[in-house]
Parts: structure tokens; sequence; C-alpha cells
């Protein structure tokens, strides 16, 4: 029996994809250019390099290695996250507590920044139920490649089959599958355009998880 959850941050644990498309059409839209959600929703659950080459690859727009749109990027997202509420799901700290007492074991990992996953954790009252938060920046490649989540069971002391997933991503589910484990699609209606054909099954709401981690 798994004893060990992994979880995805944005649109697992806080409801931030909404926000992350809103900011990265305003960053395209500075350089006079129509972020389609069509072409963006390929990098959710992976990073703003990823958006890049998607942006190249569907739109023929070339910021590959171009600083200046993530850095405006994490520039507004950093001011938002300073003088706004932070998105919640419902029912997260209620059901991160409930399988603390099962006696699960429960780690973050991101393709976000170490800083931005530290910050949402400690805004939301989340952070005491993790005993690792790690990032996709400190390992080669982003989801779909399994690396953040066979460098955050390796923090945990864990082997890959001892792990189940928690993923609302195409790109997390697929990384998941790769890493050996066992993943669990959350169906976040506020992250459209998903397939999670690569999760075991998907819940919804995320108290649900309830029913299927016993």
């Amino acid at each position: 029996m798994e004893k060990v959850i992994l979880f995805d941050m944005d649109g697992v644990l806080v409801n931030t994809e909404p926000l992350h498309y809103k900011l990265w059409t305003q960053v395209f839209a500075e350089q006079g250019v129509d972020l389609d959600f069509e072409v963006y929703k390929g990098c959710i659950g992976a990073n703003g390099k990823r958006l890049m080459e998607l942006v190249w690859e569907h739109m023929g727009l070339d910021f590959r290695g171009d600083p200046a749109l993530p850095r405006r990027y994490y520039e507004l997202k950093s001011d938002y996250l300073r003088h706004g509420d932070i998105p919640r799901i419902e029912g997260v700290n209620e059901t991160l507590a409930e399988l603390q007492r099962r006696g699960y074991r429960m780690a973050v990992a991101s393709s976000a920044t170490q800083e931005y996953i530290e910050l949402c954790t400690d805004r939301t009252d989340i952070a005491p139920y993790f005993d690792v938060r790690f990032s996709a920046e400190r390992v080669k490649n982003t989801k779909p490649a399994p690396d953040v989540f066979l460098a955050a069971a390796e923090r945990m002391n864990a082997r890959p089959e001892e792990c189940v997933v928690v993923e609302d991503s195409t790109n997390g589910t697929l990384a998941a599958r790769a890493a050996g484990m066992r993943c669990i699609g959350f169906a976040n209606p506020d992250s459209p355009g998903q397939c999670l054909d690569a999760a075991e099954q998907t819940v919804y709401p995320f108290c649900r998880l309830l029913d299927v981690l016993k």
C-alpha cells in the first residue's frame, strides 16, 4: 500500500491555473501577441520554457531564450501574490489533515519555482502537512519527464512503487506514469483541455481523494 503522496501544486493544491493564463496573456499582449488558450494549454503542468516552445511551434514566433518575457511574467505574478488572495481549492486543508491522520507522508512536486511553492503553501496554511516541497527547477527536465517526481520520492526515502501522484494536467499524469508511480487525476474544471487518461482514476471534488486513498 502506498504511504507517500506527491502532489502537484497549481490546479491541485491551489487554484492558480486561470491566473497563470491571465498573466501570460498580458505578457504576450505587451508584445503585440494574442496568446490563444489552445496554444497555451499544452504548457499546463510544465513551465514557461515549454510555453515558448509551443508559441514557436504553433505561431512561428520565437521568444525562446529571451529572458524578458519570463522576467515580466514573474514580476506580474510576484506583485499579485504580494497583494492578492491565492485562489484555493475547496477542501484541501481538511483533506490533507485527514490523510496525515491516516499515516500518509506527503510532498509537493511542482514545476513552479521553489520560492513560489513555499509562498503558496505558507500563505494557504498547508505547509505543515508536507515533509518535502520540491521544485522542478532543481532537475534537468520538466514534466512530462519524470524527473521531479523521482527526485521528490528520493528525498522522501521512498521507492516509486510506494508513491501515488495527484495531478490535474496531461503533462503531470504522463510524468507520473513515466516515473512508475500510481497516479490519481484531479479533474479541476479550471484546468481545462487536459487529458487525464494516464491516471488510474480521476476524482472531483478534492475531498474524494479520501475515498480512493484508504
